[in-house]
């Protein structure tokens, strides 16, 4: 066992545990916890999208809960594990009654989350995505079972803890034949499986396969329950396909008792919010899924440059009409947190599916400003691989011009002003 494994485990072992995070960190550490038989006794997250569903037997409560299970259950211990905003969750703990010595801070154990883009194209054509950018000619592939093993081996080897992996950036992950092998690999090592897909795949065949291997999180990307916003803004799909998935897809969790977290991400645009959003929300609950709703945003972090420089093209000007809150509006609401770290710089690490590493989760452009640092992520270290990022010129930019805090939708009630007061002004 390695170091900080065994630190972690020793400081939770005979221990109840709660689980602060009802996302792939949290459902990572989850499948974590069952390898070392820790006892694990519940989750609470504070996204209301969340509240009162559940990961495999556990419920997902509020935060206010805590009081009470703290009274319930002697030397508990709250593991808080979220990609984002740590400090600000651990501050209310201690406000809660829980000391700092019964708070675990999981990122300091697990501190680099793994990205693979294991398809390297995608089907659709959505106007937010970088893989609309007609003038970007990256590489279109997929990766291998073989890569795949040598890439999760080197993960292991370099770093102390690996509990979960997404297996998607840019790519539609259900269009490689074999992603239910890459799931199951993942599983084989003790670690937890995400992907994501717009669903908007005509083939039965491939959703059994995948729910079969059950993934620990599926999240589906979608943006309209009519055809009427959603073609406008996941451009060459077919909602009703979608819909019609949604249901083999519980179909198919039903006849194998597969326990996977499904969450439909709603993108909000202006064509969206009212009738569409509402069906979704009533066919969601009826399937028993999570819906959590995001704001589009423009993408990747080169068109984001390009556009504040004054050098946007015309698809921004096109995905500009369709925004709920703007770019502009955005950069605005943001301002204030641009001096805090990047996520994307500082905990995670991506992998496109020929090996090849890019700067960041959000950078896409292979031949703008060299946004890939390395060739072969087998042939260059992950120290050296961090160092690289540190140092790229994309990032320092991209920093400077608050584009972070801006992708990540920071500031959440800001923008929900914002979205509201543009709400009204939509005839």
């Amino acid at each position: 066992m390695k170091s900080k494994e065994q630190k972690i485990v020793t400081s939770l072992s005979n221990r109840p545990i709660l689980i602060w995070g009802a996302r792939m960190t949290g459902i990572g550490f989850l499948r974590f916890t069952k390898k070392y038989s820790l006892n694990v006794i519940g989750f609470v997250d504070g996204d209301p999208s969340l509240i009162g569903r559940k990961i495999e037997n556990f419920q997902i409560n509020k935060p206010d809960k805590i009081p009470s299970l703290k009274a319930e259950h002697d030397n508990l211990a709250v593991v808080v594990a979220v990609a984002l905003k740590e400090d600000e969750i651990i501050k209310s703990l201690t406000e809660m009654g829980i000391s700092r010595e019964d708070c675990i801070n999981y990122s300091e154990y697990c501190d680099c989350f793994f990205t693979i883009d294991i398809v390297g194209t995608c089907n659709l054509n959505c106007p937010s995505c970088a893989q609309s950018i007609s003038e970007i000619k990256n590489p279109v592939g997929i990766m291998s079972l073989d890569d795949f093993k040598e890439v999760t081996k080197k993960m292991l080897d370099e770093v102390d803890i690996v509990t979960h992996v997404s297996l998607y950036s840019w790519g539609e992950p259900f269009l490689h034949t074999q992603l239910n092998l890459f799931i199951e690999h993942l599983h084989e090592l003790g670690i937890a499986a995400a992907v994501s897909s717009h669903l908007s795949i005509p083939s039965s065949t491939q959703i059994q396969k995948i729910v079969k291997s059950e993934p620990d999180y599926l999240k589906i990307s979608l943006s309209g329950f009519y055809p009427e916003a959603y073609n406008s803004t996941h451009t060459g799909g077919d909602i009703n396909l979608v819909k019609s998935n949604l249901y083999k897809l519980k179909y198919y969790m039903d006849i194998y008792k597969s326990k996977i977290y499904v969450d439909v991400n709603y993108h909000l645009y202006k064509n969206n919010i009212g009738k569409d959003l509402e069906q979704m929300q009533e066919l969601c609950d009826e399937l028993d899924f999570g819906l959590s709703t995001t704001y589009a945003v423009v993408m990747p972090i080169e068109r984001c440059i390009d556009y504040i420089e004054g050098k946007p093209d015309e698809s921004v000007k096109e995905l500009s009409k369709l925004l709920l809150v703007d770019i502009d509006e955005g950069l605005e609401i943001t301002k204030s947190h641009r001096n805090q770290p990047c996520r994307y710089l500082t905990n995670q690490l991506n992998i496109n599916w020929d090996k090849s590493v890019p700067l960041c989760c959000v950078s896409f452009d292979r031949q703008k400003n060299s946004s890939i640092i390395s060739n072969d992520y087998l042939k260059e270290s992950l120290t050296e691989l961090t160092k690289k990022k540190e140092k790229h010129s994309l990032c320092t930019k991209c920093m400077g011009y608050g584009i972070p805090p801006y992708q990540l939708g920071v500031n959440h009630k800001e923008w929900e002003i914002k979205a509201k007061q543009n709400s009204k002004l939509i005839k």
